[in-house]
């Protein structure tokens, strides 16, 4: 039974992957959608962090110890459930697939890229109830451009939100 449950998803999660995929091409669309993917890396995190440290000191006192927690607990969760699934990345699955940009990591579940964008909408849209929805948007298209570059399956991305929503309310608990 699971396994058939399992097979049904990859079928719809592979179809769905190669819909979106085949949107590539244009040129101006696959650099916004690589630049999208790299405001996922990290850094921009880290930047975030450091500004607010400067522009509003009290809000920082709260949001940026609750970022580290959640990081925290996003990070050891992401690298297990990618040690133990082992998700090979559509590209590595999937004829006529490659990558606009190369991956990071070797295996594909879920998003940690999407997890991170997760994490900072909920952690600043909590806070900053006005921002919410300003701020899942980027993050969805943070997820979205993970599958148009050829690097996660749609519930890889799915699964990155979930956790990195986990992760910022975990975080919260603490403030």
């Amino acid at each position: 039974m699971l396994k058939i449950f399992y097979e049904n998803v990859y079928a719809f999660d592979s179809r769905l992957c190669i819909r979106i995929f085949n949107m590539n091409g244009q040129k101006t669309i696959d650099l916004v959608m690589v630049g999208l993917s790299r405001l996922g890396d990290g850094y921009f995190y880290m930047l975030v962090g450091i500004l607010l440290l400067l522009f509003d000191f009290q809000l920082a006192l709260k949001i940026v110890p609750a970022g580290v927690i959640a990081f925290a607990f996003e990070l050891t969760a992401y690298r297990i459930l990618k040690t133990k699934t082992k998700r090979n990345r559509p590209f590595a699955r999937i004829p006529g697939i490659s990558y606009l940009m190369p991956p990071p990591d070797t295996f594909s579940f879920p998003s940690g890229h999407t997890a991170a964008a997760f994490v900072m909408a909920t952690l600043f849209g909590t806070m900053i109830p006005h921002l919410f929805i300003p701020l899942a948007i980027p993050a969805l298209l943070i997820g979205f451009s993970r599958i148009y570059n050829g690097l996660h399956f749609p519930s890889d991305v799915l699964a990155g939100a979930g956790l990195g929503i986990i992760c910022a309310k975990i975080g919260l608990m603490f403030f």
